[in-house]
């Protein structure tokens, strides 16, 4: 299991390293807060905005796409993960298992959009072919999830292109915990595996904003004496 890991590692980072000279030509703002926080500057209030505006990004997306997924039952875009139904040790495994997932897709579209860009010489052609691979890959089976799968692509690539490849990765966390995630019904018995889901958003909300205040007070001047 240890080869397997250290495989799929290597394999990212000989990816990442051939892409990210195209990525830095076609879009080089994106990857400023991803090289702060390789470098270990968690606490950068670059990063905090990137997190922060990525999370509530991806929490809007889901609200909306899971409001569609209710009112039109577009069910390929929900699908419960197994591991919620095996306890709160699995669910919590899980849910942590999605930061590497969020980054690996995070990198997998930045390569995508870097390589079109690069390929038909136009940043915003790089940009339509992305999009198209998106919804194609999200198989939309009716108009209504045809329509949901743009809106999810557009979203997604301008959280990318105005924020950063770090905001992605939050949008994708909070996007594959909540929509693997049971229903919140607090009657039902996996009512502590959806409320257990919910607290992802929540954390880096709060953390995002927290760091993204740079060591600022977090309420200003309000609780200051006059």
């Amino acid at each position: 299991m240890l080869g397997i890991a250290l495989l799929f590692g290597l394999l990212s980072w000989i990816g990442y390293m051939a892409v990210e000279p195209y990525a830095r030509r076609s879009w080089p703002k994106l990857m400023i807060s991803w090289q702060r926080l390789l470098n270990g500057s968690f606490r950068d209030p670059l990063v905090g905005r990137d997190v922060l505006v990525g999370a509530f990004a991806g929490s809007v997306a889901s609200a909306v796409l899971m409001a569609g997924n209710e009112r039109w039952g577009v069910s390929p875009w929900f699908h419960v993960a197994p591991y919620f139904g095996e306890g709160l040790g699995p669910s919590a495994a899980f849910i942590t298992l999605q930061l590497s997932s969020s980054c690996y897709w995070a990198l997998i579209y930045l390569a995508i959009l870097s390589i079109m860009a690069g390929i038909l010489r136009r940043r915003w052609l790089g940009l339509a072919v992305t999009g198209l691979v998106m919804v194609m890959l999200y198989s939309p089976v009716s108009l209504v999830d045809f329509g949901l799968a743009v809106l999810f692509a557009l979203i997604f690539l301008g959280v990318l292109t105005r924020i950063g490849l770090v905001a992605v990765a939050s949008f994708v966390l909070v996007w594959q915990t909540l929509a693997t995630s049971p229903p919140l019904t607090m009657s039902q018995w996996y009512a502590g595996r959806a409320t257990l889901a919910l607290l992802v958003p929540l954390f880096l909300l709060l953390v995002g904003f927290y760091v993204s205040l740079g060591g600022q007070p977090m309420f200003g001047s309000a609780l200051k004496a006059e």
